[in-house]
Order: C-alpha cells, then sequence, then structure tokens
C-alpha cells in the first residue's frame, strides 16, 4: 500500500495507531460527515460514563446527538433510556452508520435476537465483528451517506496526493 507524502509529514497509517489514536482518528472523521448534515458543532465528553462520547449539535433546529463511537455495531444494557447513538464505520466497505441504539435494540429483540445469550443476560452486551444479514437490513436506515461534493472533493485531494491531478486548485 502507497502513503502519501506531504509537507505534513506521512499519511496516518491507522493499523499502526494505538487504540485510543483510532479513537481519536475515527472521532475527527465522523465530526466532517456529521458536518455535512448540518452538525457543525461538535464536542467531545471528557468522562462518557454516561455513554456519550461525542455530542452533536445542528443549529438549524437545534438538535443535539449524544453519540457513542465504536468500531462495531454494540448493543448494551447501559445506554438504554439516555438517547444514545452508536456511530461506527464499517470495516469492509467504510460506510459510516449512526443509529439509534434503542430503536436498533428494539427491533433486535423483537426478531429474538440476544435474549437467553450469556453475553447478553450476564454481561449486558453484544457487539458483531461482522455484520450479520438480519442487521445489515437494519441498519440499512441509519447508513450515513457521504454527500457527493464532499466525495468529489476527496477524490481531487487523493489525486493530488498522489501527484496524479493535472489541474491545479487552491482554496480561497
Amino acid at each position: 500500500m502507497r502513503y502519501a507524502h506531504c509537507w505534513l509529514g506521512v499519511q496516518t497509517q491507522y493499523h499502526t495507531l494505538s487504540g485510543k489514536e483510532q479513537e481519536s482518528y475515527n472521532a475527527a472523521k465522523l465530526r466532517a460527515l456529521m458536518a455535512d448534515w448540518g452538525y457543525l458543532e461538535a464536542f467531545t465528553v471528557n468522562g462518557d460514563k454516561h455513554g456519550a462520547d461525542l455530542l452533536f449539535y445542528r443549529a438549524e433546529d437545534g438538535n443535539i446527538m449524544k453519540v457513542q463511537l465504536k468500531g462495531r455495531p454494540t448493543l448494551n444494557k447501559a445506554y438504554v433510556g439516555k438517547d444514545i447513538y452508536i456511530a461506527f464505520q464499517h470495516k469492509s466497505t467504510g460506510k459510516w452508520y449512526v443509529y439509534d441504539h434503542d430503536s436498533v435494540l428494539a427491533s433486535t429483540l423483537d426478531l429474538g435476537h440476544l435474549v437467553g445469550t450469556k453475553s447478553w443476560d450476564v454481561k449486558g452486551s453484544w457487539s458483531w465483528p461482522t455484520i450479520p444479514a438480519w442487521l445489515d437490513h437494519l441498519l440499512s436506515d441509519w447508513h450515513v451517506p457521504v454527500l457527493q461534493e464532499t466525495a468529489s472533493l476527496m477524490s481531487e485531494i487523493e489525486a493530488y496526493r498522489w501527484g496524479d491531478l493535472t489541474q491545479s486548485w487552491e482554496m480561497t
């Protein structure tokens, strides 16, 4: 795999980051994505003992989202009734999901999943390293698409990083 170099240094190699660094990296990526959807203010919760890692605010309607950042889809009894959203990036597809924890939990339980497992009944938590088809279906409504404008800009930036951009552009 090629890694870009520029005056800022070497491109970040995600797999070499520590767990805390990966969380910071993912939070930065999520902040950028949420900005595309009007959540221009994001605040880090340093003592997230009540479930939220990040708070997102949208001035347009005053909506505030409490978000727990995860590496994969997760359901946890500790989040029930706290108006928590779970955010994760699908490792295979790169797609981001931000889902209402209690809504997805209710649908999961309605389908007969989790109950009767030691992980859920005793530990109160469940997560999936790979997403089963039934959960993929539930999460489909919670996918947060990258806007075309952002995708186009990211393609230009990637081309520029690799020296493949024939036109020059500058930010004003």
